[in-house]
């Protein structure tokens, strides 16, 4: 009877103490499995964004050059003067101009200046006016000529390039194209480096073919020679890059890449440019990860049921043994030997085990609480990590003021608030006089020192309303809304003072700058945000012709006239 009842309280408790151990080490198993998957591809997401956001920032300082190199009003005369003319010193001066710019801009292997017609007009590349006219792909894409930067990636010979071309207007109307050819060094650096992405990982980087196929741009890193060279089909729709160019931003598991190879990836779209990027890992290193991670939760899982096993056991002999002894006293009292009754004992061991299963418990719950803990932190970084890139995306590296592209953005908005409140609003394009003198006589460091110079002033001289920017080389926009014109006039006469005021050091020698503004201001509820540009353009054109250091203001009549001679109602 007394081995009966131990066989049985050992089956029991072995019973009570592995299977429901077992089962949920299971369930817990199967959880980390499936976190770590998702940890995974949230780390394979967050490469890819980031990856994303530092392709439009590359992208948007492109645009910021080539709207810079575009806007060069000397240049513009020239090519205008040349077209009638047809003087060499026109040339000349063009090619002066883009051969300054060059050497300014970084990465760039060339600039070009075509006619209206796309015809070659002078190029740094030394190439004969009997070049090709401007892509048809180009072409393609704005027959009429487009309104803004239209970017492509194009090959030349054994390279990539990623050119810029923008229109070049006089007076309202199209004289011309520039064209700026960038070597795509960033775009391959990023391939390259496939930090995070694991022994399979890879980037994929991909252009819409006139078939609508995806085209890789870049070298693959299992097909160095597949630039230009390899597409996907477009109806293959369960392969990545494919999904990306359809504009869908999303994570795939078990899905085909261009080799057939099931993969984890993480498909973005850049939509202004209509370009693919992927990120993607093997399915294969992926698993093998997770087999690795399976491999030491079984062993523990096998650890602790034995222990409970082995504890249910010597719980179960623990327990039948007083009863045990409760027998052989009883059956000395029925044969007359009386002895004290044994000790009853056991049951504390019991409870001290239910203790160990309530830590055990508590341990599990602390690690997932943990992992919790490390999504949370994870999540934050990414968001800090965003914050910075779109901070980055608005902000001009050097002087710390905006950048082009938020100060278009707050223009037009500006602009719209003042067309339905039917407020005053000014337009102020600046330049530092003779900036290149600068930067030759005492080098570009110093350079750069006037030009954050010039920025904290105009930072600290604006309101909280007014908007205030860098938008390329030595030039800065302004915007003033809800201010006067004699108000603004004011104020610019006294920013042109207090430049011009101001002493910077070089090499112990003290020098001053002045600068030069033109003004436009809003007159007429139709004028859009590339016409107010255009009239301080000109104004600032006029300042610079007229000796420089001066404020010029356009007029609702079409002149340009100075301070003193502007009337607040003209």
């Amino acid at each position: 009877m007394s081995m009966k009842l131990k066989n049985l309280l050992i089956l029991v408790f072995m019973l009570i103490a592995g299977v429901p151990l077992f089962v949920g080490l299971q369930s817990l198993n199967h959880y980390t499995g499936e976190h770590h998957r998702r940890q995974m591809e949230d780390h394979l997401n967050s490469l890819s964004l980031i990856a994303k956001k530092r392709v439009l920032d590359v992208i948007q300082r492109i645009e910021d050059n080539t709207a810079l190199v575009a806007s060069r009003t000397q240049m513009r005369l020239s090519l205008a003067e040349w077209l009638e003319s047809g003087d060499s010193e026109d040339l000349e001066v063009i090619q002066r101009i883009l051969n300054d710019a060059k050497n300014g801009l970084r990465h760039l292997k060339g600039l070009s200046v075509f006619d209206s017609q796309g015809k070659l007009v002078v190029s740094t590349d030394g190439l004969s006016r009997a070049t090709p006219t401007l892509t048809a792909a180009w072409k393609a894409e704005a027959p009429q000529g487009p309104k803004r930067a239209v970017l492509q990636l194009e090959q030349e010979q054994d390279q990539v390039l990623l050119t810029s071309v923008a229109p070049l207007t006089l007076d309202h109307r199209l004289i011309g194209y520039v064209r700026l050819a960038f070597y795509t060094r960033f775009i391959t650096d990023l391939i390259r480096d496939r930090t995070g992405l694991g022994e399979t990982g890879e980037w994929l980087f991909a252009i819409r073919h006139e078939s609508g196929d995806a085209q890789f741009a870049m070298p693959l890193k299992y097909d160095p020679q597949a630039a230009f060279r390899r597409r996907v089909a477009k109806d293959r729709l369960d392969i990545p890059i494919t999904q990306a160019l359809l504009g869908n931003e999303l994570i795939m598991r078990n899905a085909p890449d261009y080799r057939e190879i099931p993969v984890l990836a993480s498909t973005r779209y850049i939509a202004d440019l209509d370009w693919g990027l992927v990120a993607k890992i093997n399915e294969e290193e992926v698993n093998r990860l997770l087999n690795q991670n399976r491999i030491y939760i079984y062993l523990s899982e096998f650890i602790i049921v034995s222990v409970a096993v082995v504890a249910g056991i010597l719980l179960s002999i623990y327990i039948a043994g007083p009863i045990e002894r409760l027998r052989a006293h009883t059956s000395k009292v029925a044969s007359g030997r009386f002895e004290q009754p044994p000790e009853a004992g056991g049951w504390q061991e019991v409870r001290d085990l239910s203790q160990h299963f309530s830590y055990m418990i508590l341990a599990l719950k602390d690690l997932n609480d943990n992992l919790q803990q490390k999504v949370e932190e994870r999540t934050q970084e990414l968001n800090l990590v965003n914050r910075k890139l779109e901070l980055l995306a608005t902000q001009d590296p050097l002087t710390g003021l905006h950048n082009r592209r938020y100060f278009s953005e707050r223009l037009d908005q500006e602009l719209s608030r003042a067309h339905r409140y039917d407020g005053p609003l000014a337009l102020v394009m600046m330049d530092i006089d003779l900036f290149k003198a600068v930067n030759d006589a005492h080098g570009h460091l110093t350079g750069d020192e006037v030009l954050k110079g010039v920025a904290h002033y105009l930072a600290a001289a604006v309101r909280e309303t007014d908007v205030v920017a860098r938008i390329g080389g030595e030039e800065f926009c302004l915007v003033l809304p809800e201010c006067t014109k004699s108000s603004a006039l004011t104020f610019l006469e006294r920013l042109r003072a207090d430049i011009f005021a101001m002493n910077f050091r070089s090499d112990g020698a003290e020098f001053s700058i002045s600068c030069s503004f033109g003004v436009a201001f809003m007159d007429d509820s139709s004028l859009d945000a590339n016409t107010l540009m255009s009239h301080a353009d000109q104004a600032l054109y006029q300042a610079k012709e007229q000796g420089r250091n001066r404020v010029m203001i356009y007029s609702s009549d079409g002149r340009v006239v100075p301070v003193n001679e502007f009337q607040e109602g003209s």
